[in-house]
């Protein structure tokens, strides 16, 4: 299982993000017209609000971020169903 956060904001931002930060901490891809993080400091949460505080950590540490709001967090489980936090 694993996690992946939503991204909200300027889809030219994120697309720049994405070139400038893509490093097993924070890899930022497209699913269709979403944007998602993904990290390896996700792989060993169990709580979604962990995650969301982490995904905070790393979108604040990202020097061009100005407006990037974190959405809605996936867990992807083993069988590649999805369960959905929104918070």
């Amino acid at each position: 299982m694993h996690w992946k956060v939503r991204l909200d904001g300027d889809d030219n931002m994120l697309a720049q993000l994405a070139g400038a930060n893509n490093t097993p901490v924070a890899k930022l891809s497209r699913d269709g017209v979403e944007w998602f993080l993904e990290s390896s400091d996700f792989e060993m949460m169990t709580n979604h609000l962990e995650v969301k505080e982490r995904a905070a950590q790393i979108v604040g540490a990202m020097p061009a971020a100005t407006g990037v709001g974190i959405g809605p967090i996936y867990r992807i489980h083993y069988d590649n169903s999805k369960t959905v936090f929104r918070e």
